[in-house]
C-alpha cells in the first residue's frame, strides 16, 4: 500500500533540516562499517585457514550481488512503505547477520548471512533519498543530497580504521561484533531521531514510526514546528515505472552502467593494477587505493557546481564528466605507465569524476519524479543499473588482464567511456530546465 505522501510536511526550520539530514548521514555511514568489516577481516579469515580465497571472493561476490538487486527492489518498496521503518529494518537485519558473522565458522552460513546483510543493507539508501524528496525544500535538499556523498569517505576510512584497531588487540570475530554494535547503536537513533522528526511535522500516514491516528497533538502550530505540508498535484501518480522507463529513463541506463564499471569496478582493481604495473609492495598499492574514496569526494562537489551551471541538466553536466574521464583514460593508456604519481593522479580524477556522474544520476536525477511518487524507485532503479555494471567489470577485468594484458583492459575502459559520453550528448536535450513532471513527448522528468 502506498505511503499517503500528501500528509508528509516539508521542513522550513534549517535547525531541523540539519537534524534529519544528521540522522541519516549517520545511517548511511554505519552501513559502510558493516559491509566493509568484511573486506578488512577476510585476510585473518583466510590466514587462519577459515576461509580459502576462493570463499572468501564467493561471499563477497553474494553480497554485491544481493546489494544491487536489493536495490532495485526495495526502490520500488521505498515509494510504498514507510521510509523510517524500511531503514530502522535494515540496519536492525544488518546488525543480526553482522553479529551471526562473529559466531560463524562455516563457508556455505557465512554466504547466505552475509547475502542476507547484502539484502538488509540495500534498504537503506532509497528511502534517504525519499526522505529527502519529500521533507526538505528544493535548496536544501539539493545541498544535502550532494553532502551525504561524505559518508563512503568517512565510512570507508572508519570500517578499515575501526577493524585494522580491532585486528590488533583481538581476532576477526571481534569485527563483526564491533560492527554489529555499531549497527544496533545506529538503529536505536534512528528510530529516536526520525520519530522526533515526525512529531515535530505533526506526523503523516504511514511515514515512519506511529500511526496517524495515534499521533498526539503538540498544541504547536505548523509554523511554529517549522513545517509545510507537500501535497502533490492531482493525477500525477497515474504511470506505471515501466512507463518511466519505456517514455525515456531507459536512454540513460548505458551511461549508468558504465559509471558503476569505472566507480567501483575500477577502483577494486586498482591495487593490482599499480602493482603490476609499477612493482610496488602490496602495502603500498592498497595505501594508494585508500586514499581515493577522500579525493573522489571532490567530483560530488564539483557535480552540484556543474549542476548549477547546466542549469539542472544532469545529462549535459554527466557529459563534461565522462568527457574528462575519457581524456584522463587515454593519458592512463598512453603515457601512465611512465610514473607511479602520474598514474595515481589521473586515476583519482577518473574515479573522482565517475563520482560526479553518481552524484548527478543515483542522488539528482530522482529528485525529477517527486511529483510522480517515484524517487525511491528510480534512484534504487539506477543504482541497481550501476552495481550491474561493477558486477560485470569486477569479473571482466580479471578475464582481460589475464588474458590480453593490462594496455588492453585500459583501453577496453576508454572505450566504454566514450560510449557513455557519446549517449550523454545524443539525451542531454530531452532533459530541460525546470521539468518536473513526464509526458509521452519526452520532457526531461521522461528523460
Amino acid at each position: 500500500m502506498r505511503v499517503n505522501e500528501a500528509t508528509e510536511k516539508k521542513i522550513t526550520d534549517k535547525g531541523q533540516a540539519f537534524f534529519l539530514f544528521l540522522i541519516c548521514w549517520m545511517a548511511y555511514f554505519t552501513c559502510y562499517i558493516g559491509r566493509l568489516n568484511f573486506s578488512s577481516a577476510m585476510a585473518a579469515m583466510i590466514e587462519e585457514a577459515v576461509l580459502t580465497r576462493t570463499q572468501a571472493g564467493t561471499i563477497s561476490m553474494v553480497y554485491f550481488f544481493v546489494y544491487g538487486s536489493g536495490q532495485l527492489l526495495n526502490g520500488f518498496l521505498g515509494d510504498r512503505l514507510p521510509p523510517g521503518r524500511m531503514i530502522f529494518g535494515g540496519l536492525f537485519l544488518s546488525m543480526v547477520c553482522n553479529l551471526l558473522m562473529g559466531v560463524s565458522g562455516s563457508f556455505v552460513i557465512m554466504s547466505v548471512v552475509w547475502g542476507v546483510n547484502g539484502y538488509a543493507q540495500s534498504m537503506v539508501w532509497p528511502p534517504i533519498i525519499r526522505i529527502f524528496a519529500r521533507r526538505l525544500e528544493e535548496a536544501v535538499r539539493l545541498r544535502y543530497c550532494v553532502d551525504i556523498v561524505s559518508t563512503q569517505a568517512a565510512g570507508t576510512l572508519a570500517a578499515y580504521v575501526l577493524s585494522a584497531a580491532v585486528l590488533a588487540v583481538s581476532g576477526w570475530r571481534t569485527v563483526f561484533w564491533g560492527a554489529g554494535l555499531c549497527l544496533l547503536a545506529a538503529a536505536i537513533l534512528w528510530a529516536a531521531g526520525y520519530a522526533r522528526v515526525e512529531r515535530l511535522a505533526g506526523g503523516g500516514s504511514g511515514t515512519g514510526f506511529r500511526r496517524e491516528k495515534n499521533l498526539p497533538n503538540t498544541g504547536l502550530p505548523e509554523e511554529e514546528a517549522g513545517m509545510k505540508e507537500a501535497v502533490p498535484p492531482a493525477g500525477q501518480e497515474g504511470r506505471s515505472f515501466l512507463a518511466l522507463i519505456g517514455g525515456g529513463l531507459w536512454l540513460i541506463i548505458l551511461p549508468v552502467v558504465v559509471h558503476g564499471i569505472l566507480k567501483d569496478g575500477v577502483t577494486s582493481w586498482v591495487p593490482t593494477y599499480i602493482l603490476e604495473t609499477f612493482h610496488t609492495s602490496a602495502s603500498l598499492s592498497v595505501l594508494v587505493t585508500t586514499v581515493l574514496p577522500i579525493v573522489n569526494l571532490s567530483g560530488a562537489y564539483l557535480a552540484r557546481a556543474l549542476y548549477r551551471k547546466c542549469a539542472g541538466n544532469e545529462v549535459r553536466a554527466s557529459a563534461v564528466f565522462f568527457g574528462v574521464s575519457a581524456a584522463a583514460l587515454l593519458a592512463l593508456w598512453t603515457v601512465g605507465s611512465l610514473s607511479l604519481a602520474l598514474t595515481v593522479g589521473l586515476l583519482s580524477v577518473i574515479t573522482a569524476s565517475m563520482m560526479g556522474v553518481n552524484t548527478l544520476f543515483v542522488n539528482l536525477l530522482p529528485l525529477r519524479y517527486e511529483k510522480e511518487g517515484k524517487v525511491s524507485s528510480v534512484s534504487g532503479f539506477l543504482n541497481a543499473c550501476a552495481y550491474l555494471g561493477t558486477a560485470v567489470s569486477t569479473f571482466s577485468i580479471g578475464l582481460m588482464v589475464e588474458g590480453l594484458g593490462w594496455g588492453a583492459t585500459v583501453a577496453g575502459w576508454l572505450a566504454v567511456t566514450a560510449a557513455g559520453l557519446v549517449v550523454c550528448l545524443a539525451v542531454r536535450g530531452r532533459y530541460r530546465t525546470g521539468d518536473t513532471q513526464s509526458s509521452d513527448s519526452g520532457s526531461a522528468a521522461s528523460s
